[in-house]
């Protein structure tokens, strides 16, 4: 059964349609052309000024949304992904307009992001549409509820924080990107609602981390000179599991026969993706990634058996080969067998992986300490975790004391165990989501889809286990797919897969109701 709320629907004759079609697309041309009038007057006056070119264009995305709610979605999705805070520190979306770096900075006192700015957007244009058609379907889905028990364990987090003594002003920075995956959840739960708009979503972060590659291929022959010594990442961390989903989408639209342009040009775009995910240097990544694939041969095992052991075997074997030649290589090829030394072999790995190592077991030992001061509410955000034993210096990260690399065991340390349960309950839920879209998803890009996003999940909570990841794009990432296959069985519901394109435009308005 759907969870839908409805509350009103008004249906209007074809003519009132047509006619407010007409003034709708009058509008927007004079909009359109207007902007371009403004935006091709302002450059001859003003010549090419960045930060001038940046707001024009935050503008005409404001205008998209307002336009058309789904939008959004794309437009936060793509401009997240695409911004890196080491490469392009000065990419605006997701820095406040008070941050001095940002190309679309204004003042000191703006503590809110264009990120925030299209999230509110996108709810307005979304919910005053409904209001103005007398027309507003709220659907819940499998994740809505989860998801709102978990956001008011953060919400707790943060008053018991502040209320003993805490940090506003970090703990606001801590709890800030947790708000943007349950926002996303529900915006893609439900605006996303046909077939061609998870492949819509899915483009969106194929190009923008496409674009995010090239920009890690120029930093890193252009800027490093193609050396990394010294450097721990070239990106911010979470670049290599967001890369990840790429990966095992390759794979997967093979699996499923997905559509040619998917199964021929992605593969084309790695080579920037795959040199960037190299110089993130991220062990965890690396170990998802393996945990993804150990996944999908048992898929393959399943479905295709005869294509598992043409595949499996030699495959298994070939990275055995691997393993043994770059057991004690240093280079960068060598990086995923210098993982899995440092796992297997600890005494064996590099003196950076056991000194890593080391910092993770001396935090582990200090957040347990701080678990056990306080089991049932935690210390709250904005509070520091309690040390029992000291940790090698790392102060140029500004939030050691109050984030760890456990980023799991973090949600108990700040929320306690009512918050630690609901958070793996919305994980567990999410998964379980997503076998089941995968299950009843038609054989091609939609099936291919919905194993990637269940895997993105997986990978993305596996990586949390190990270092930060409650950062503002991973949450947007997240956010994005569990909103959608929160959302799937609906999708599948309205446009059954023996449906065409032509059928589903002849169809009843009042038929396409859920």
């Amino acid at each position: 059964m759907l969870n839908t709320f409805r509350f009103h629907l008004n249906i209007t004759s074809a003519e009132i349609q047509k006619q407010r079609a007409g003034w709708v697309w009058g509008l927007w041309f004079v909009v359109l052309t207007g902007l371009s009038g403004i935006l091709a007057l302002a450059l001859l006056m003003f010549g090419p000024n960045p930060a001038f070119i940046a707001w024009l264009l935050f503008a005409a995305g404001s205008v998209l949304i307002l336009y058309q709610p789904r939008y959004g979605i794309y437009l936060i999705l793509f401009l997240t992904l695409v911004g890196d805070g080491i490469i392009t520190y000065w990419f605006p979306f997701a820095k406040n307009l008070s941050s001095a770096e940002s190309l679309m900075y204004l003042n000191d006192a703006l503590i809110f992001s264009p990120l925030e700015i299209y999230l509110v957007l996108t709810f307005v244009s979304w919910l005053g549409r409904g209001a103005m058609e007398r027309k507003l379907n709220f659907y819940t889905g499998r994740l809505f509820w989860p998801a709102l028990v978990f956001i008011l364990f953060i919400v707790f987090g943060m008053v018991y924080g502040f209320g003993t003594g805490g940090n506003v002003n970090i703990g606001l920075w801590e709890a800030r990107p947790i708000f943007y995956l349950v926002a996303m959840l529900v915006l893609s739960s439900n605006l996303l609602t046909r077939r061609e708009h998870a492949n819509h979503l899915f483009w969106t972060a194929v190009i923008a981390l496409f674009i995010e590659g090239l920009f890690g291929t120029y930093h890193y022959f252009f800027v490093l000179k193609a050396d990394l010594t010294g450097i721990e990442s070239m990106t911010e961390h979470s670049v290599a599991i967001h890369i990840n989903s790429i990966f095992v989408f390759v794979l997967a639209a093979w699996l499923y026969k997905a559509s040619w342009p998917k199964r021929l040009f992605i593969p084309l775009m790695l080579p920037p993706m795959l040199l960037t995910y190299m110089a993130a240097q991220r062990r965890a990544a690396f170990v998802a990634l393996a945990i993804a694939l150990a996944l999908m041969a048992i898929i393959l095992l399943k479905e295709k058996p005869l294509a598992f052991w043409i595949i499996v075997p030699p495959a298994f074997v070939a990275g055995l080969l691997y393993v043994a030649l770059f057991w004690n290589s240093n280079s960068a090829l060598a990086m995923p067998a210098q993982t899995l030394k440092s796992i297997v072999a600890v005494e064996q790995a590099n003196a950076k992986d056991r000194s890593s190592n080391l910092y993770r077991q001396l935090e582990n030992i200090n957040s347990r300490y701080t678990i056990r001061q306080s089991p049932l509410t935690g210390v709250g955000f904005g509070q520091k975790v309690k040390f029992l034993v000291p940790l090698p210096d790392i102060s140029f990260f500004e939030w050691w004391e109050y984030m760890v690399h456990n980023s799991i065991i973090w949600i108990w340390i700040k929320t306690g165990i009512g918050g630690f349960i609901a958070m793996l309950f919305l994980i567990g839920s999410s998964i379980m989501a997503g076998v089941r879209a995968l299950l009843r998803a038609p054989n091609g890009d939609l099936k291919a889809i919905a194993l990637t996003g269940t895997l993105y999940i997986i990978m993305h909570f596996v990586y949390a286990y190990v270092d930060i990841s409650w950062d503002i794009q991973s949450m947007v990432y997240v956010g994005a797919v569990m909103g959608w296959i929160s959302g799937f069985e609906r999708i599948v519901t309205r446009h059954p897969a023996d449906t065409n394109t032509r059928k589903d435009s002849q169809t009843p308005a009042r038929a396409m109701l859920p």
